[in-house]
Formats: C-alpha cells, sequence, structure tokens
C-alpha cells in the first residue's frame, strides 16, 4: 500500500496546460481530480495561469511569473514542471530564451507538439474565414480572462515549419531533467471530438492521440506512448481519462517517480 506522502516532491509541481483551456475552463477543464490526488499524497500542486489563446511567448511570461510566484510562497529554490500539449513549448521557452533553467528542475512533458502537429497546419490552410474566426476568439477569451490572445500565432506556432525553427533556437539547459510521454487513441475510444480529428488527418499527420503522434511529443528521456489516450484524457478529461487510463494513478506515480530521483 502506498504511503499517502509518496508524491513528496523536493520541488513543488507546476501543472501547466495545453491551448484553447485555461484552469478556468474552455474547450475543456484541465487535469480534473489529478490536482487533489497529488495534494492528497503529499505533493505541492500549483497551476501555471498562462492564457488560453496566448503565443508560446506570452505564456512562457505568464509561466515565469507562476515559477516566481511559487519559489516566494514554498521558498524552494527550483520547480518541477507537468506540462500538457503547448504548455512544453511554453516551458521550454521560458527555460531556453528566458534563463529559467536555473529556477527548474524537471520538465515534464504530455503530448507536447516539439516537432508541430499538423492538424494546426492544415486547420490553418483549410479552415475559410480563419482570420475572422481568430479575432472572434481574441475578443471572447479576452472577457473571459486572457491577458494578450493571439489565436492566429498561437496556432501557427504549433505547426511542423514553426517548430523545426523553434528547436534551433532553443536548446536544452543542462540543467534540467527533461522527459516526455506521447499517446495514441486506438479503437473504440469514447471521445468522438478526439476522433473525429485523429480520422480527418491520419492520412497526413499520422497515429496519433487526435492532435499529436508519439513522434512529435518524443523530446528528452522519451517514457513511451501511452496506447488507447486522447489528447483531452491525458489530462483527465472524460470519465478519468478514459477506460484503460486512471489520469489520477498516472500522475501519482509520476510524482513518485520525481521524489525517489531526488526531484
Amino acid at each position: 500500500m502506498s504511503s499517502r506522502q509518496d508524491c513528496r516532491t523536493r520541488y513543488p509541481i507546476i501543472l501547466a496546460h495545453g491551448i484553447g483551456v485555461t484552469e478556468r475552463g474552455g474547450l475543456y477543464i484541465p487535469w480534473g481530480r489529478v490536482p487533489a490526488a497529488l495534494r492528497a499524497h503529499g505533493a505541492q500542486v500549483f497551476f501555471g495561469g498562462q492564457d488560453a489563446w496566448g503565443s508560446i511567448e506570452t505564456g512562457a511570461s505568464q509561466l515565469a511569473a507562476a515559477v516566481r510566484q511559487v519559489r516566494r510562497e514554498t521558498g524552494c529554490a527550483r520547480v518541477n514542471i507537468i506540462a500538457h500539449s503547448k504548455g512544453g513549448l511554453e516551458a521550454r521557452h521560458m527555460i531556453s530564451r528566458m534563463g529559467y533553467g536555473k529556477y527548474v528542475a524537471s520538465l515534464t512533458m504530455l503530448a507536447t507538439p516539439n516537432r508541430g502537429s499538423r492538424v494546426a497546419e492544415l486547420l490553418l490552410h483549410a479552415r475559410p474565414g480563419i482570420a475572422a474566426w481568430a479575432h472572434g476568439n481574441d475578443a471572447w477569451w479576452r472577457r473571459h480572462g486572457d491577458k494578450n490572445p493571439d489565436s492566429l500565432r498561437a496556432a501557427e506556432q504549433l505547426t511542423p515549419a514553426c517548430l523545426t525553427l523553434f528547436n534551433r533556437t532553443h536548446p536544452d539547459a543542462a540543467c534540467v531533467y527533461y522527459q516526455s510521454w506521447g499517446a495514441r487513441l486506438g479503437r473504440g475510444n469514447p471521445d468522438l471530438a478526439m476522433q473525429m480529428t485523429h480520422g480527418l488527418f491520419f492520412h497526413a499527420d499520422g497515429d496519433s492521440d487526435g492532435l499529436v503522434t508519439p513522434g512529435s511529443a518524443r523530446w528528452g528521456r522519451y517514457r513511451g506512448t501511452l496506447e488507447g489516450v486522447s489528447h483531452q484524457q491525458l489530462v483527465g478529461v472524460g470519465a478519468e481519462g478514459g477506460r484503460s487510463f486512471d489520469a489520477r494513478a498516472f500522475y501519482v506515480h509520476l510524482a513518485q517517480e520525481l521524489s525517489e530521483m531526488g526531484f
């Protein structure tokens, strides 16, 4: 039986969400009961607080503010970041380009499009009226808490071409432990929204979690591909993440590993 303190990591944990959501909501509400499960096992858990539709640079600045706040509140010199999707790119930018590597002990990325997403690329080129949609989306999110929404730039930054340049200009920090997981949707998954994007873009993007392929998610120490899990289920959305994926158990085990490694 696991200890109720086995997630007490040396450094506090910041959960950094992906695009289109905030901790208050959006396309879905990320993390579900994961933070409560981690805290019940002794972890100190905080949130990244990024805009839903900000650019990578905007999200990185907001994540940096969260790091500073957590360090002040806890007195810890460094933090562990667990990032989903675009949140991983914002963390990488903060570490590499803003000099925050000295404040980050580990970066765990879940389905982060480190090599881009063809879904984003094809939607930008195929969707009529994309500029009008972006203008309306920015206006809506500005009213609902985003400080600097820029939907068009946020989507463009997720394309393979942009991520090729991003990877050339964002070297990893030697003092940070990087690890990652990818996911594949599989057949019969109940996440209908991700099943739709998976089916529409399968021939262009290959097998994915609905938005990001395992090959794109691979960065640092690749921990493997979670089978039968959608992009949304990775953050505890939809019946605790699907029939074969227990999101709370996954994150508790992740925190246990970080603790055992001295992070």
